[in-house]
């Protein structure tokens, strides 16, 4: 009456993600001239990950990933931004505009001649919680008659707190490596858009997960599930490959199982 493979209610619980925060630096090309030089430009990206913060060393809690890339070449998203990254407060309001004119004609040049831009973001664990969770709604229905997914938000602070501590680390790196205007964005334990997983995570105990270790729903013999969804934990990098891996696993599990 709960639907598939939930007897016990907990598809949809356990909702994860992967704690995300970034920060930006500039490289002056007065100081930096190699970074402009056909040599260095080779390649559109760079991708350098570093995992010296994978463990917290005197704690029982992972940290995470560092990633570090050169901001994607995309002159017309980059200048809106530098329009809206400093704003003038309108006299006797609270209104705010973007600057334009010749300022935001100085920051142009700055941005696109002056510096090269070097990136980080940061992959945390989330930990899971029953109330992080989705749900269907009762009430709203989609154009094709079908209950909406409606998605209920509960970050442990533990996870929080470990997303500022891995951004403070990528910031502490920009600054040794002689970058300036060294900056974050906020970080408030914001789950990651294109890294959600949970919801049907696998375990042996029925109560408190919906499919068995090889990814079977426990009360449905011939229902697997080899999605994000299976897993309990992200762990502190992006788990895509992850996915990949036991995809293939169960998947060589079912072959035995017909044969």
């Amino acid at each position: 009456p709960n639907g598939l493979g939930n007897n016990t209610g907990q598809v949809g619980r356990n909702f994860i993600s992967s704690t995300f925060g970034a920060g930006w630096g500039e490289f002056p090309l007065s100081t930096f001239p190699h970074l402009r030089t056909p040599e260095a430009r080779e390649a559109p990206f760079v991708n350098r990950i570093l995992q010296d913060f994978y463990r917290r060393e005197g704690t029982p809690h992972n940290g995470g990933t560092i990633n570090f890339l050169l901001l994607h070449p995309n002159p017309i998203a980059a200048s809106t931004m530098q329009a809206f990254w400093d704003q003038t407060l309108v006299a006797g309001h609270q209104e705010r505009l973007p600057i334009w004119g010749h300022a935001l004609k100085r920051k142009l040049a700055h941005y696109f001649t002056e510096v090269e831009h070097l990136k980080f973001e940061v992959f945390g664990e989330w930990l899971p919680n029953p109330d992080c969770r989705v749900e269907l709604d009762p009430n709203v229905k989609d154009k094709y008659g079908d209950p909406v997914a409606r998605v209920f938000q509960r970050t442990h602070p533990r996870s929080i707190e470990n997303a500022w501590f891995l951004v403070e680390r990528g910031l502490d790196f920009l600054r040794k490596m002689g970058a300036k205007n060294v900056r974050s964005a906020p970080t408030y334990g914001t789950p990651s858009t294109n890294l959600l997983a949970g919801t049907c995570r696998f375990g042996d105990d029925p109560k408190t997960s919906v499919l068995d270790r090889n990814c079977r729903a426990h009360d449905t013999d011939n229902l697997y599930v080899t999605d994000g969804s299976f897993m309990p934990n992200g762990g502190s990098s992006p788990f895509t490959f992850t996915i990949y891996a036991n995809a293939l696993r169960v998947a060589d599990h079912i072959s035995k199982r017909l044969k």
